[in-house]
């Protein structure tokens, strides 16, 4: 009989006692403990009357900015004391004169001239009257209008319009001569100053002058905000503008048309009436925050940011405190809140918390709210 050696037979034993364990092993008990539920924080929401704003930045401008041109030629003979930089004026005020001597003496001269083609007429007139009387008492048959001098008084009336043109023209010239403010306004930049020689030209105006009754704010906006507001031309929207706790109040007068091809935004433009007097006046070319007060939406609902899951969703609760998701139509969003125009009910609880895991129609545990 043949012998197994002893290592052998030891590890065959284990083998059998293994497979014995195995095969003997007692099963584990199943067990169904429940799934523990998600505690959530719930909104309930209200319809409501919601008034929609759109916010923008932008650079305050005078809403009336021009060249001071001048328009004769002479020496700067006197500059007013507030002709220089930051200056105010009124409309109407002599900002700066130029001497005058030759422009009188053009104005003279055209007085003259004008007086003789009066007198030209006049004498004219006696004539043409004499050559009608004449031709009424000696004349026979119908007389040519160069026997009764109308040619001639034709010409001295126009020479007499043509003289009135001129002494009207040399009257404005030396009435130029005194270059006066267009409106009420301040001096940006000035470029002429006392003793100088000016001339006509529109390349080198003497000043950089705006206005101070309006100033107005171009303010970038989308086409989708463009929408949140109402239109200008039926009522004026409030705007509120803000730098450094500093706030100034104006109205949205206008959106242009024209989307500006670099940024794909449209511009929002208001104004501000009487910007530059008082204790806080708004500085040409202060950046500013802008709010814009839009349309008035009715009916529609308002929950916070965190409540949006997704882009268009939310998680409505369900009467067996369950949750299901919902799809919303939104109007506006920004960082705090979200805007909804349709989509959910009233008296609807939506959830506000985060959620790890969602499954649709999972069970929740509503925690009361503070």
């Amino acid at each position: 009989m043949k012998k197994f050696p002893i290592p052998i037979l030891i590890l065959a034993a284990f083998a059998a006692l293994s497979a014995a364990l195995l095969v003997f092993q007692p099963k584990p008990e199943k067990s169904d403990a429940p799934r523990p539920l998600a505690n959530i924080e719930v909104l309930t929401v209200h319809p409501e009357n919601i008034q929609l704003s759109v916010t923008s930045q932008g650079t305050t401008l005078p809403l009336t900015e021009s060249d001071l041109a001048i328009e004769v030629s002479g020496r700067v003979i006197a500059v007013a004391e507030d002709f220089r930089p930051g200056g105010y004026f009124k409309k109407g005020d002599v900002l700066l004169e130029i001497d005058p001597l030759d422009y009188r003496a053009a104005l003279a001269a055209r007085a003259a001239e004008l007086a003789q083609a009066k007198l030209a007429l006049a004498q004219e007139k006696a004539l043409s009257d004499q050559a009608k009387a004449d031709w009424k008492s000696i004349g026979k048959g119908e007389p040519s209008p160069l026997t009764l001098r109308l040619p001639q008084l034709e010409y001295a009336e126009a020479a007499v319009a043509s003289a009135r043109a001129a002494h009207e023209r040399a009257t404005a010239d030396l009435a130029k001569t005194k270059v006066r403010a267009p409106y009420d306004g301040r001096v940006l930049q000035k470029n002429i100053d006392l003793g100088q020689l000016a001339a006509p030209n529109s390349a080198a105006p003497a000043a950089r002058l705006y206005a101070t009754d309006v100033a107005e704010v171009r303010l970038p906006i989308t086409e989708r905000e463009a929408a949140f507001l109402r239109d200008p031309s039926e009522s004026a929207a409030p705007v509120q503008l803000n730098h450094n706790n500093r706030q100034w109040n104006g109205t949205l007068t206008r959106i242009e048309a024209t989307i500006d091809p670099q940024n794909r935004l449209l511009y929002a433009v208001a104004e501000v009436k009487d910007p530059y007097h008082g204790p806080h006046p708004l500085r040409r070319g202060l950046f500013v925050d802008a709010v814009i007060e839009g349309r008035n939406l009715q009916g529609a609902y308002q929950i916070p940011r965190l409540a949006l899951r997704g882009s268009n969703t939310v998680y409505v609760l369900s009467e067996n405190n369950t949750l299901q998701t919902r799809e919303v139509r939104i109007v506006k969003r920004d960082p705090h809140s979200v805007i909804i125009e349709s989509g959910l009910q009233p008296g609807e609880q939506v959830a506000v918390s985060p959620i790890a895991y969602f499954i649709e129609n999972m069970p929740v545990n509503i925690l009361p709210s503070e």
